[in-house]
């Protein structure tokens, strides 16, 4: 979402983070806004909500520091102030997030929530509640039972072709165990789960450098050969038709870890 779609998304997560506090703001007369995109009366939480996406590093820290100066001086009693966006965050703005503005406003909580952690916070939410805040209903786009969904999966064997799976995805589904592994198997498994769960949450930290990506794609290329050393093999697909895919990206993806098995060519 861009623009006013994404203010309106955010004005809505608020709505439902927030029940019966929670108050949008929309802009009129000379004043505007005045700095305040949305906020929690009884919590003192304010919210400003800006698409960040392709914008140039000195636009979004200009944007950054007059919304929070502008909201400190038309507000009182300000204790959390929480910049939303569409994207993550380049580590310049980050830094002077943390070396300039954090340590002149002390007496105030500076929170950046990016594209991840909006993703996450809503995924914490019940299923009506997640309809509501990306308007998009689930229950009526669902397919139909006897509507087959059928995902291309394509076998993986190293970090770099992993890593955009896993810096894409927004949330990680419960694992199911395979049946017929060993104790040693399974017990590989799960440590190539919890590190590919792992990579997913931190991938909007360390994208901020390409050393530190390749670093992590080097690390996933390590554990998939210990997979394949041991007869596993890691395939993953996207689902083009789900319910709120259809952009460029689709937001379903699905992983599998097979074992590989050797057919006899005998009849």
């Amino acid at each position: 979402m861009e623009g006013n779609a994404f203010q309106d998304c955010m004005d809505r997560l608020g709505l439902e983070l927030h029940p019966g506090d929670y108050q949008p703001v929309r802009a009129a007369g000379p004043k505007g806004d005045t700095k305040n995109d949305g906020y929690c009366p009884k919590a003192r939480i304010f919210f400003a909500a800006h698409a960040t996406r392709g914008e140039r590093i000195d636009k979004t820290k200009a944007k950054i520091r007059g919304d929070l100066e502008g909201c400190l001086q038309e507000h009182r009693d300000v204790k959390v102030w929480r910049f939303l966006t569409n994207d993550t965050l380049p580590g310049e703005v980050d830094q002077f997030i943390d070396n300039e503005l954090r340590p002149r406003f002390l007496g105030v909580t500076i929170e950046v929530w990016g594209l991840k952690t909006v993703a996450d916070q809503i995924c914490k939410l019940k299923r009506e509640q997640i309809d509501k805040v990306v308007d998009v209903n689930f229950e009526a786009r669902r397919l139909a039972p006897s509507e087959p969904q059928v995902v291309q999966l394509r076998l993986v064997t190293t970090g770099r072709d992993l890593w955009p799976i896993l810096s894409a995805s927004m949330a990680w589904m419960p694992a199911d165990e395979p049946d017929d592994c060993t104790d040693e198997e399974e017990d590989l498994i799960d440590a190539v789960v919890q590190t590919f769960t792992d990579c997913l949450e931190i991938s909007e930290d360390i994208e901020v450098s390409r050393s530190s990506v390749r670093e992590a794609q080097r690390g996933i290329t390590g554990l998939l050969d210990e997979l394949r050393a041991k007869g596993l093999a890691v395939y993953a697909g996207a689902v083009d038709n789900h319910p709120i895919g259809g952009g460029a990206a689709p937001l379903l993806v699905t992983m599998a870890i097979f074992k590989i098995t050797r057919i006899s060519s005998r009849p």
